[in-house]
C-alpha cells in the first residue's frame, strides 16, 4: 500500500514526465503484481488459519477483495503495455 501511495503521488504531481530515466509504466506493473501476490497469499492464509475467529475470516476475505483489485489493476497495466508496444512496433516510414 506504501508503494501504491507513493506512485499516486508521482503520478499526481506528473513527475513521471519529468523523471526520464525510470519506466514508470513497468515499474507500476511490478507494483501491482507484487501487491497482488503478496494480498492474495497473506489473506488465503488468514482464512485458512482462522478457524473460530470470525475477525480473522472478515479479514482474510477483505484482502482476498483487495488482492483481486490489484490483479485488475495489474491486468489493465499489461494490456496499456501490450498497446504501447504494438503502437512502437509499427512502421513509421512515411515511404511505400
Amino acid at each position: 500500500m506504501v508503494m501504491a501511495i507513493v506512485f499516486f503521488g508521482i503520478y499526481m504531481m506528473e513527475l513521471d514526465k519529468q523523471i526520464k530515466v525510470v519506466s514508470w509504466v513497468w515499474s507500476d506493473f511490478f507494483r501491482a503484481i507484487c501487491g497482488a501476490v503478496l494480498y492474495i497469499i497473506t489473506s488465503l492464509i488468514c482464512v485458512t488459519k482462522g478457524h473460530g475467529d470470525s475477525a480473522l475470516i472478515v479479514g482474510g476475505v477483505f484482502g482476498l477483495l483487495a488482492g483481486l483489485l490489484f490483479a485488475y489493476d495489474t491486468y489493465t497495466i499489461f494490456l496499456q503495455i501490450r498497446i504501447t508496444r504494438q503502437h512502437a512496433a509499427a512502421s513509421t516510414d512515411d515511404r511505400v
